[in-house]
């Protein structure tokens, strides 16, 4: 039996189809029905009229779910999880942190969901390019208010930030004496859209 091709389709011939129908099935794209977000009884209700009960449907999910309102608190078993494995990481990070000053603040666990704070952020090429005018000028108070020798940047250490624009940054310094020891520095400073844009709020030598 003798075959026949249709017109060529991006450069490749494909044999007739039997019938239109076939034909129609080449050519017709049905677009696919978008789904449904799944309704629960629940949210057709009034708030006062809920109760614990039903929110039963959740109680075996793997996510986490929590419903509040005036007359009770509903969580099912994730996030009666989730709850006790927040307290014992935010019990570890007050215990860990407990004795540490802003320059030295440590991330509050991701787990928690908390934002705010003091806490630290990486150190990238870009973050001490952008800090170190800051400290330069730091630095140059901290030589305009103290007797004694002048000291000149090196490099920045690290910083640790709480929203706001403020900085708390660890740097270093030596004295404009060749062959001096590095010292470190802490400052407090902010950057903001402000006039100046940076504002020195402290500048000593690091202590501890």
């Amino acid at each position: 039996m003798s075959t026949n091709f249709d017109t060529p389709l991006f450069g490749v011939s494909r044999p007739a189809p039997e019938s239109c129908d076939e034909r129609g099935k080449w050519v017709k794209c049905e677009p696919k029905p978008k789904p449904k977000s799944k309704k629960y009884e629940w949210e057709s209700k009034r708030v006062e009229d809920l109760d614990m009960s039903d929110f039963s449907m959740f109680d075996d999910d793997i996510e986490p779910f929590m419903f509040i309102c005036a007359r009770f608190i509903y969580k099912n078993k994730a996030q009666i999880q989730k709850d006790k494995e927040i307290e014992v990481a935010m019990a570890e990070y007050r215990e860990c942190s407990r004795n540490l000053s802003v320059f030295d603040a440590i991330p509050v666990p991701k787990i928690s969901g908390k934002c705010g704070g003091v806490g630290p952020l990486p150190m990238t090429d870009d973050r001490r390019l952008f800090l170190t005018p800051a400290c330069h000028l730091a630095l140059d108070n901290y030589n305009a208010e103290n007797q004694g020798p002048n000291f000149v940047f090196v490099d920045v250490v690290k910083t640790t930030y709480r929203p706001g624009g403020f900085y708390y940054i660890t740097f270093q310094a030596q004295e404009e004496i060749p062959n001096s020891p590095v010292i470190a520095f802490q400052a407090e400073v902010r950057i903001w859209r402000t006039d100046p844009p940076i504002i020195i709020k402290s500048c000593a030598i690091k202590t501890t």
